[in-house]
């Protein structure tokens, strides 16, 4: 009987070409130099990005790293696509 960590059963989608953590438990650690490829946060930490809302945190002990997690936007009846978005 193998044992695994929750980080390697959560599902990921594909944001930009970057493989995103879909659970808030156990979210994405990236280099902060991935705000650059889908944008700035809003002061809430909230990204919309391919039609996805990325949630993202700076981590409190390391400056260098930000922790990303991703929900799938809702569909809208008029059609409305969300690209990446600076607010």
């Amino acid at each position: 009987m193998s044992i695994r960590s929750i980080r390697e059963v959560v599902e990921h989608v594909h944001v930009r070409g970057t493989s995103v953590s879909t659970s808030m438990v156990a979210p994405s650690q990236f280099h902060v130099a991935v705000v650059e490829r889908f944008g700035l946060p809003n002061r809430h930490g909230i990204i919309s990005c391919d039609g996805y809302q990325l949630y993202m945190r700076f981590d409190n002990t390391n400056d260098n790293l930000v922790h990303v997690w991703a929900q799938k936007n809702e569909d809208r009846e008029d059609g409305w696509y969300s690209m990446c978005n600076v607010s």
